[in-house]
């Protein structure tokens, strides 16, 4: 494959890969579709983005037959009878799906839709005349529905409902634009526009004035999805994924609206470049999303995917010309997998496992792949989006973020991506990585340390009292108790296992973050694993499979996957990872490197449902840790599990990390009162710093200084 590859590169194989996944209805040859083909929302899911990558490739003057397994108009009947399977199985057709049952209806049923209007538009005359007026007929069908059957939510924690309002909103107005004789078409104009406007809303919309098709803002509010932020907690913790797939729907829209010649509603674009702003800030150069609050999914997938259409959008409306960088750096790493699949699929290698336990899963994600390529493809083509000559006024990337209610803390410097979120995907967890080494990023717990019962589940309770950014940087400070359940034993009982203080610190100078942990039992724990700092460092594909670790011993290399899981010693008190982030311990238990035998990275269990584990990981992490004991053991009442200081250093050689602490070593700071904890460091730009916390409830005076309950300080050095 090319270095640089097109979408239309990356997508023409993918035909030959799916050919098994492809199902002509016996009777009905006229009827196909992609994987199951049930009434399920996935499956149609599914089966709508398989429809409409076939679709735009098969048009595509760049098509390549013999890639793509099937000639031009082989992959187009693929395509016209998934897309009339799609809409005659519908509630407004006569035909039924695999399981004899009709679909549509639902919260979710528009998206389906919403994601293959382009190809139909793509595909223009090709498709016959009775099969669009089927189209329409389920267009209508699904507005109806909406209009007359669904209630419009919103709240920024319970019903929140962003990316649903804004596909429900959108499948309204485009329902008006393309059918405008509809006896309902004013009614979907109006309630389509309160979806929207309940889409990316605020709390500051409920009082605001400004007026939007003749009314106010605020008598078109019903509630604030969004904080005043921009934070969004979607599926229960700060979602940048979802903050995405918002901006995707508005981008499917947009270019609906470009390529028929309609003026798009006002209301389409409510605080979407405010939004556009935070999820530059939350990406890296090569377009990786960097998801400070963490995921609950598969890594790289999905929310991911749909960048794609962001990405496009933002440089259509905003003029923002960086996204021409992101798209080139994604579409990279998605040639990387294909690459080493050796099989033409997006994804086989990392998610063999799901793809074994669950197909609809799977070909859920592999279908989202070529959906959003196919997007690119398209729009790219059609609308010329790779101009070069970006506007003055393109946004620019915020430097800092907070978000209050998930205690999340950002800064994005030059050199550094570092963050820190309370309310996270799995809680607490931080990010600390060179600003060109995205491929090192994992969030699960991320510097928060590691503390497992003998249940399944392990979950933290988090209580924090700082959060809060300054010039450079920021600081955070709190407690996690960590509460085992679903034991095996019956009649055992779930409860908290051990209190976890934690206090981060990015530093002002672009290099240095600075954490400090305690962990202690709570009552006499019989505990599966405990390891402090758990500093997640990502080592798969992306990377070759392979990181390099120095230390004062020299350099070994971490292949992914060992045979059997293992801890490694580090030899001395500094640990450096491909010449290009370090971590120095200075005090606490000795650093290792714990390294699980296969991928540990899964999908995060909810509500019970444990079986998502048997998916396996899709993502391989080195478990840097100071002090780090597996195997299920017994714990004295109260006892201290672990004590450590540690400071990391981005971009920093391992050279450079030993002469540094050759020069300027740091230090324990001691104290009288047992919860104060502190080092002395000198930073990047050579100044001497004091970081110390205060983990009491109480406030602690010492030594002429004053230290608030659950607070960490910068001072000056002594």
């Amino acid at each position: 494959m090319k270095a640089n590859p097109s979408y239309v590169d990356l997508l023409s194989p993918w035909p030959s890969a799916i050919q098994k996944h492809l199902f002509r209805f016996p009777g009905n040859k006229n009827l196909a579709c992609y994987g199951p083909g049930n009434q399920g929302h996935w499956a149609q899911q599914a089966n709508t983005t398989a429809a409409s990558a076939l679709a735009v490739l098969a048009v595509d003057p760049g098509f390549n037959e013999q890639q793509a397994g099937m000639g031009r108009e082989e992959m187009l009947d693929w395509a016209l009878a998934m897309i009339r399977f799609t809409a005659s199985t519908h509630h407004a057709g006569n035909s039924k799906t695999t399981d004899g049952k009709s679909w549509g209806h639902s919260w979710i049923s528009s998206l389906c839709l919403d994601r293959l209007w382009h190809a139909v538009e793509a595909l223009g005359d090709l498709i016959p005349e009775e099969d669009q007026a089927l189209l329409h007929k389920v267009l209508l069908s699904e507005a109806d529905w909406i209009l007359e059957q669904y209630t419009i939510v919103a709240g920024p924690v319970d019903h929140n409902k962003p990316e649903s309002n804004i596909w429900n909103g959108c499948l309204l107005h485009r329902a008006a634009r393309m059918l405008p004789e509809a006896p309902n078409a004013n009614a979907y104009l109006d309630k389509g526009t309160r979806f929207l406007l309940n889409g990316i809303s605020t709390p500051e919309d409920a009082f605001s004035d400004v007026l939007i098709e003749g009314k106010p803002l605020s008598e078109w509010h019903v509630g604030n999805n969004m904080f005043s932020s921009m934070g969004c907690n979607h599926h229960g913790y700060q979602n940048v994924g979802y903050m995405v797939i918002c901006l995707s729907n508005i981008a499917m829209m947009h270019f609906h609206c470009k390529a028929n010649g309609w003026e798009a509603p006002t209301a389409l674009y409510h605080h979407a470049e405010e939004l556009w702003k935070v999820v530059k800030a939350c990406t890296f150069d090569d377009g990786r999303l960097m998801r400070i609050g963490g995921d609950t999914r598969v890594r790289y997938c999905y929310c991911q995917d749909y960048c794609i259409p962001t990405w496009l959008w933002a440089r259509d409306y905003l003029g923002d010309m960086d996204t021409l960088n992101y798209e080139q750096g994604w579409r990279k790493q998605v040639a990387k997998e294909v690459k080493t699949n050796g099989d033409n699929t997006f994804l086989s290698t990392r998610l063999k496992t799901l793809d074994e336990v669950s197909p609809l899963y799977y070909l859920r994600l592999e279908g989202d792949r070529a959906c959003t390529l196919g997007m690119g493809a398209y729009w790219n083509r059609k609308h010329a989006l790779d101009r070069t000559e970006p506007p003055k006024d393109a946004p620019q990337p915020l430097n800092l973020w907070q978000d209050d209610y998930h205690g999340s803390c950002m800064a994005r410097g030059e050199n550094r991506m570092a963050s820190w979120t309370w309310r996270a995907a799995e809680a607490p967890q931080a990010l600390m990585v060179a600003k060109d080494q995205s491929a090192m990023a994992e969030w699960r717990n991320n510097l928060a340390g590691q503390v497992y019962g003998v249940g399944r589940m392990n979950l933290p309770k988090c209580e924090w009292e700082q959060a809060e950014t300054f010039a450079g940087g920021f600081a955070t400070c709190g407690t996690v108790t960590i509460h085992t359940s679903d034991p095996v034993a019956e009649g055992d009982i779930p409860t908290d296992v051990a209190n976890i203080d934690l206090a981060c610190v990015a530093m002002p100078d672009d290099q240095t973050m600075v954490i400090l942990q305690r962990a202690r039992a709570i009552g006499r724990p019989y505990l599966s694993s405990v390891k402090g700092l758990f500093f997640n460092v990502a080592n798969d594909l992306f990377n070759d499979f392979s990181r390099t670790v120095y230390d004062s011993d020299g350099s070994k290399e971490l292949q992914t996957c060992p045979t059997e899981s293992e801890t490694l010693a580090v030899s001395g008190n500094w640990l450096n990872i491909d010449n290009s982030l370090s971590v120095i311990k200075v005090y606490g238990a000795e650093l290792c490197i714990h390294r699980p035998k296969e991928r540990q990275v899964t999908i995060q269990p909810k509500h019970g449902r444990y079986q998502v584990l048997d998916a396996g990981g899709s993502l391989y992490a080195e478990e840097i840790c100071c002090g780090c004991k597996t195997g299920m053991h017994a714990n004295a009442p109260d006892a201290t599990l672990f004590d450590l200081g540690v400071i990391l250093k981005s971009g920093q050689t391992a050279a450079e990390t030993e002469q540094s602490l050759q020069a300027s070593p740091p230090t324990a700071l001691t104290f009288t009162h047992p919860d104060l904890r502190g080092i002395e460091l000198t930073d990047a730009n050579g100044d001497l710093q004091r970081v110390v916390v205060n983990f009491s409830n109480q406030a602690v005076a010492e030594e002429g200084e004053n230290y608030p309950a659950k607070q960490v300080h910068i001072l000056p050095g002594k």
